[in-house]
C-alpha cells in the first residue's frame, strides 16, 4: 500500500510535507516518531479517515482502525460494546476472553480498569473484517505481562493481513514481530527491513 503526502496542514501551519511510504500488503510494519509529529495524523490518512491533504493514497481492501483513544460507550457493558457491531453473542464473548476479560464481560465501561478498557476496544477491532489493520498506540496502558499476551493474539489473528502499528516505542516492534520499521523524524525515512 504506497502512501504519498505532499502536504497536510491544520489551520495554515504544514504538520506532514513530502513523504512517500510503502506498507506492504500482508506484513506488519512498525511506524516511528517522535511524539507530536503527526503519527496519528499519518494512520488517519492511511486508512482513509482524513481526505484533506494533497496526496494520494492508494486505495483498496477494508481498513480497520484501532484508535488512540478506546472510543467506548461508557454506560454499557463491554459485552453491549461489541454486540453493537452485529456480531453473535458467542463471537463477541471469545474475542474478550482471548484478550483475559473473561468475567468483566458485563461490567459497564465506566467501571473498567484502563488496561481493561483498552482491551475491550482491541476486542472490538478484532471483530471487524479487513484486510489492513491501522493500530494506533494499541498497548497503551497496558502492563508487560498484558502487553505481551495481546501482542501475541494480534498476531495470530491479524496474520496474514496488513498491519500498521504506530507506536513510540521501539519495543513494539519485535513484541507485533514486525516485518518492517519505519522512522520518521529524528531517524528520517530510515526503514529496517
Amino acid at each position: 500500500m504506497k502512501l504519498d503526502i505532499v502536504k497536510k496542514a491544520f489551520d495554515g501551519k504544514t504538520v506532514l510535507s513530502d513523504l512517500s511510504l510503502d506498507f506492504p500488503e500482508g506484513r506488519t510494519t512498525l511506524l516511528m516518531a517522535p511524539s507530536g509529529w503527526g503519527k496519528t495524523t499519518l494512520l488517519r490518512i492511511a486508512s482513509g479517515l482524513d481526505r484533506d491533504f494533497e496526496g494520494e493514497v492508494e486505495k483498496g481492501g477494508r481498513n480497520v482502525v484501532l484508535f488512540q483513544e478506546d472510543r467506548l460507550v461508557e454506560g454499557i457493558s463491554a459485552l453491549s460494546n461489541l454486540l453493537a457491531l452485529g456480531k453473535g453473542k458467542e463471537e463477541c464473548l471469545e474475542s474478550l476472553f482471548l484478550l483475559g476479560l473473561e468475567g468483566q464481560e458485563r461490567k459497564k465501561v465506566s467501571e473498567l480498569s484502563g488496561g481493561m478498557k483498552r482491551r475491550v476496544a482491541i476486542a472490538r477491532v478484532l471483530l471487524m473484517d479487513g484486510d489492513r489493520f491501522f493500530l494506533d498506540e494499541p498497548f497503551t496502558g497496558l502492563d508487560e505481562e498484558t502487553k505481551e499476551a495481546v501482542a501475541s493474539v494480534l498476531k495470530k489473528k491479524l496474520k496474514g493481513k496488513t498491519v500498521v502499528v504506530v507506536s513510540h516505542s521501539e519495543e513494539d516492534g519485535p513484541l507485533m514481530d514486525s516485518d518492517d520499521i519505519i522512522y520518521l523524524g529524528e531517524k528520517e525515512n530510515g526503514r529496517k527491513n
